[in-house]
Formats: C-alpha cells, structure tokens, sequence
C-alpha cells in the first residue's frame, strides 16, 4: 500500500498530489491519503469517483485516511 500524507496542505494540494500518485499505480493497488484539510474529503472522492476507483473514508478527530483502490 502506498501512503501519502497530505497534512498542512490545502485544496487543490492534496487532490493534485492524490491524483498523481494513483496515475503510477496498477489496478488493484491501494493508496491511503492522510489529510486534515476537510474540502479534501469531499474533492478526493469526487475525483475518484470519477475516475472510476473505490474508496473509503476513515475519520479520526480532524484527521482523515482516505484509502483507495485502482481499478
């Protein structure tokens, strides 16, 4: 799984970044995006929807994981 950690970064940092790194992974592969900016929450997953990946969202406090699957 790879992991980035977007925390003090705000949109469209974390989106730009997220997107990034999917675009050098294979189907299948996870991404776990770790941010604290809450427009990321609802950008990201716009995002993938739209690129066609799964995901799930994991709160904690003011921090999130987004992890992400590459289809």
């Amino acid at each position: 799984m790879n992991i980035i950690d977007v925390r003090g970064d705000i949109c469209p940092v974390p989106l730009l970044k997220c997107v990034r790194e999917i675009k050098k992974m294979k189907k299948g592969e996870m991404l776990m995006v770790i941010s604290d900016h809450p427009p990321a929450k609802r950008s990201i997953p716009i995002e993938m929807t739209e690129l066609g990946h799964k995901f799930k969202i994991y709160e904690n406090g003011p921090e999130f994981k987004i992890e992400i699957v590459v289809n």
